[in-house]
């Protein structure tokens, strides 16, 4: 298993009353995370199908300690979680006024073009702001991602040059976006500490639009979108953020839960299923908000200390069993052929031992 880190990061600790805030409340009390967390100089090697994939940081959003660190600097794909970065400048666009919510989001052909998932808008069809902002943050649709940085930016290229610009100065010193989408492009890297960087800027400077990603469902016409985000509204708090998937990323989700006047963020990249991503985010916000609990009570814990043993991908090794090339794959698995395998394995050393 591999040594936990635990960095401070930032000197500013914010006190937490006793008196009962508001979710919104709560959001407008995070500090910005200094990005002057010692790092190693040395180059980072690209990510890569055969090596190993999962990445996962858990943060206090609060102070930015950093309560659980695995693969956290190493370099991962970020699939669909780059739309994170799409919509935060997109709510940089509103708060400017350069943007309003009522203003059409208009798609050209290359924005129409682009791979599922997608809303299958034609070319020079529109929707409004505010439902591509939906669209993106629910059905996470490839299409409208392209057609809502082609209207912020005025090109996808450009687009792109401000996302790039934007992570520099957030301090994610890793990122490098290729598009605003996530679809595959082998530039298209960053780390989770650099998600979970991203994850607490958005809600701290955007905490009103940081709602679009707590929502559930929604519907544009005669179609109707459920989150991809299935861990919300059954996990305790959790109200975000936002998942991925392509078959270079992996299953990926930046998650984040408030309980008690705390919020953590959890970033998981580079699972081999969806399920292995909400098991292991669900475990680690629970053993996060154990450790903050019971610091509170004047015991020192640590986030592998209660987290549950067999179930955490730190105990855990096997390839990958499911691929696809986008949020909206149907995963294939051979999950039930193994099994089978592994009963008739069983059933033969039972006759054997009689």
């Amino acid at each position: 298993m591999k040594r936990i880190a635990r960095i401070a990061v930032g000197a500013l600790a914010l006190a937490i009353t006793a008196s009962p805030v508001t979710a919104q409340q709560l959001l407008l009390q995070i500090p910005p995370v200094s990005p002057t967390i010692a790092d190693s100089t040395a180059p980072k090697e690209r990510p890569s199908r055969t090596s190993p994939r999962y990445a996962a940081v858990l943060m206090d959003a609060h102070t930015g300690e950093i309560l659980y660190a695995n693969g956290f600097r190493e370099l991962r794909h970020p699939a669909s979680i780059t739309k994170v970065m799409t919509l935060y400048l997109a709510f940089d666009a509103l708060a400017s006024g350069n943007l309003k919510l009522t203003d059409p989001v208009v798609f050209s052909r290359n924005a129409a073009n682009q791979r599922p998932s997608k809303l299958g808008i034609a070319p020079g069809k529109s929707i409004t702001v505010d439902e591509a902002i939906r669209v993106v943050a629910v059905k996470s649709a490839n299409d409208v991602a392209v057609a809502l940085a082609e209207t912020v930016g005025g090109s996808e290229e450009a687009f792109v040059q401000l996302m790039n610009r934007k992570a520099r100065l957030l301090g994610m010193r890793d990122t490098v976006y290729a598009n605003p989408s996530g679809l595959p492009d082998p530039n298209n890297i960053t780390t989770a500490y650099d998600l979970a960087l991203l994850s607490s800027a958005l809600m701290r400077v955007h905490p009103a639009r940081y709602a679009y990603f707590s929502q559930r469902t929604f519907a544009y016409g005669k179609q109707s979108f459920t989150n991809h985000n299935h861990l919300l509204g059954k996990v305790d708090g959790m109200d975000g953020i936002k998942t991925g998937y392509t078959v270079d990323a992996g299953f990926t989700l930046a998650a984040s839960a408030a309980r008690e006047n705390r919020r953590l963020i959890a970033v998981v990249l580079g699972e081999p299923s969806s399920a292995a991503r909400n098991r292991d985010v669900t475990a680690l916000l629970e053993a996060g908000f154990t450790v903050l609990k019971e610091r509170g009570n004047g015991i020192r814990l640590a986030v592998t200390d209660a987290l549950p043993v067999a179930q955490h991908p730190a105990f855990r090794s096997g390839p990958g069993i499911e691929q696809g090339s986008n949020d909206d794959a149907k995963a294939v698995t051979h999950s039930r052929k193994a099994k089978a395998k592994s009963r008739h394995a069983a059933k033969a050393k039972r006759g054997s031992a009689r």
